[in-house]
C-alpha cells in the first residue's frame, strides 16, 4: 500500500515537473521567436518588402509616385474593412475577395512603376522569397 502511495506520488511529481519543463521550453521559444521576429514595416524602411515597394529606397521612386502608391493603399485598406465587415460573406468568399483584392492592389501598384523599377523589384521579390525559403528549411523545430 505504501508502495502505492509511493509510486502515484512520485507519478504526479513526475508530471507536475514535465508540465514545468514544457512550459518553460515553450516560454523559451517564444522569446525566441520574438526575438527573432522580423521588425515592424516601418522600422524598416528601405529594405526590400515585396509587399510594400513604397518603402524600398533602391526603387528611387518620385513624390507623385508615393503619392499614387499610398492611394491605392488608402483605397485597399478601405476595401479590406468593408470585406471584413461584411456579414453576409463566408469566409471562404472573404478570403477570395481578399486574394482578389490584394492581386488587384499590386497590379495598381505595378502600374505606377517604370519598367527598370519593375525590374528591380521582381528581382528584389525574388530574392526575398528565395531568402525566406533558405531561413524556413534550414530552422530547427
Amino acid at each position: 500500500m505504501k508502495t502505492a502511495k509511493l509510486f502515484s506520488m512520485g507519478s504526479c511529481l513526475a508530471l507536475v515537473f514535465g508540465f514545468a519543463i514544457s512550459a518553460s521550453v515553450s516560454s523559451a521559444k517564444a522569446a525566441l521567436r520574438t526575438q527573432s521576429a522580423p521588425a515592424a514595416p516601418s522600422a524598416q524602411a528601405g529594405k526590400m518588402d515585396p509587399e510594400a515597394p513604397e518603402t524600398d529606397t533602391a526603387l528611387n521612386l518620385t513624390d507623385d509616385q508615393k503619392t499614387q502608391i499610398a492611394a491605392i493603399r488608402s483605397d485597399a485598406k478601405d476595401q479590406i474593412k468593408a470585406i471584413n465587415k461584411d456579414k453576409t460573406l463566408s469566409d471562404t468568399d472573404k478570403e477570395n475577395q481578399l486574394k482578389a483584392l490584394k492581386k488587384s492592389t499590386r497590379a495598381k501598384v505595378w502600374a505606377v512603376l517604370t519598367p527598370e523599377q519593375r525590374t528591380q523589384w521582381a528581382a528584389e521579390a525574388r530574392e526575398h522569397r528565395q531568402a525566406k525559403k533558405a531561413a524556413g528549411s534550414s530552422s530547427p523545430q
